[in-house]
């Protein structure tokens, strides 16, 4: 008999996840940096549809109930140009979901590997921050994408700012011209919201995981992040900081584990030297005293009405606000665009596996994936404040993945099992909330 043979595989394994994150600086300056996110569905799907006997992360499940009902709301869509939205968003959860099932199981790929190619794309992104500061008003006038759409398509302003992207934007920001960088991604709030939710997959890279010349470059990354992080006087992103540096150090800590909380103290004195010797903190204390509050309240307001008229189906997508200098209604945070689009049941469905998916992080006892699941945490924050679509939810499903996949072998000398230390704390810390 004929010995069976296999062909070769294409590509190797684990090449959708670093074509994704490690290699999204050369989607971007092609034109395709958000498309990037959508076309991968493509290859996932086609690799799950290929591996039979797949195992779905915990949580998947309310997810798919998810996306089954945002579909059904599609029939809620007036207008062609509206479907291709809806295509463009829903093809981002498509992903999303695939890089979840894809990281959980394909084990030929260590998953300190999948977590170090995600965090260059957090070197990227800082990387990118500079390029921001430097050429604010720059912007890649001729790109791959703009040249294969057609002029008619290209012309949109929402189409044009994808295809053609720029370095930054310039903002009039309590009365100084701010240049807000937003390279790799197309505002300046998706650059710091993306920035927050990828900053745990580098920590956990190059200071959990890493060598001691990776630590020491992870350190210096880390510092040289804190300027563009601070001039992108983004609030959301600092607050993402902050819940993911306190839940880390404390977790940490309740384990009878001080490094996290040094880390953490190390860099408070950093950023408060910082700001009392350069100008940063000028910019800080200006940004935290201005306030778009009434701005924002417009929007959600109008995001709370259509819910109200359409409660069941929503609008299946954003909808022209009545204030013609206002943003399109459910595009100013995840939350409102899913009620807005797809109903309060839609809503309700989404709370419901997100909330899901941070209680069954937060079992988790290794330093690793307990500092990935703050992601889980910070996501629901950025919720109200921005929009997920289409690169925090891959980001955010891809670490849920890789928590519920638990640590390898090779990652035994980061896990916690039971240290005498912890079992003795938590008695302690029962005896001082007594007394």
């Amino acid at each position: 008999m004929a010995r069976a043979t296999t062909l070769p595989p294409l590509f190797r394994p684990g090449w959708i996840v670093a074509a994704l994150f490690t290699f999204n600086p050369l989607w971007w300056v092609l034109g395709f940096g958000d498309f990037a996110w959508c076309f991968a569905a493509v290859p996932l799907w086609i690799w799950i549809v290929q591996h039979r006997h797949l195992k779905l992360p915990p949580t998947s499940g309310l997810f798919v109930i998810y996306l089954i009902w945002a579909l059904v709301t599609v029939s809620q869509i007036d207008r062609f140009t509206r479907v291709l939205s809806f295509g463009f968003r829903y093809t981002a959860y498509l992903t999303a979901l695939g890089l979840a099932i894809y990281v959980y199981n394909e084990r030929r790929i260590t998953r300190a590997k999948f977590i170090r190619w995600v965090a260059w794309f957090w070197v990227a992104a800082v990387i990118g921050g500079y390029v921001g500061l430097v050429l604010p008003n720059a912007r890649l006038n001729t790109t791959v994408a703009s040249l294969l759409l057609p002029q008619s398509v290209s012309k949109n302003d929402f189409v044009g700012n994808l295809v053609r992207p720029g370095f930054a934007q310039v903002q009039n920001l309590f009365g100084v011209a701010i240049p807000r960088p937003k390279t790799l991604f197309s505002f300046t709030n998706e650059w710091g919201g993306n920035l927050g939710l990828l900053t745990p997959f580098f920590i956990s890279s190059f200071l959990f995981m890493g060598t001691r010349k990776e630590r020491k470059f992870g350190v210096i990354m880390m510092i040289v992040a804190i300027p563009p992080m601070v001039i992108s006087v983004n609030r959301g992103l600092w607050l993402s900081l902050i819940i993911m540096g306190s839940l880390t150090a404390g977790r940490d800590f309740l384990q009878g584990r001080t490094k996290a909380l040094k880390y953490l103290t190390a860099a408070v004195i950093l950023v408060t030297v910082l700001l009392a010797l350069t100008p940063l903190g000028s910019i800080i204390g200006g940004r935290l005293s201005e306030s778009d509050a009434s701005a924002r309240e417009g929007i959600v307001g109008e995001a709370w009405q259509g819910a109200i008229d359409s409660p069941i189906f929503g609008y299946g997508g954003p909808r022209p606000s009545s204030n013609p200098f206002s943003p399109p209604i459910g595009t100013h945070g995840q939350v409102w665009l899913v009620m807005f689009s797809h109903g309060f049941i839609g809503l309700a469905m989404y709370t419901t596996w997100a909330f899901a998916i941070i209680w069954k992080c937060w079992q988790v006892r290794d330093r690793v994936s307990m500092l990935l699941t703050t992601v889980t945490v910070i996501a629901v924050l950025q919720a109200f404040i921005y929009n997920l679509l289409p690169t925090s939810i891959p980001i955010i499903l891809t670490a849920v993945g890789l928590v519920m996949r638990g640590p390898d072998s090779s990652e035994e000398r980061t896990v916690i099992h039971r240290l005498p230390r912890s079992v003795e704390m938590r008695p302690r810390l029962k005896e001082l909330i007594h007394v």
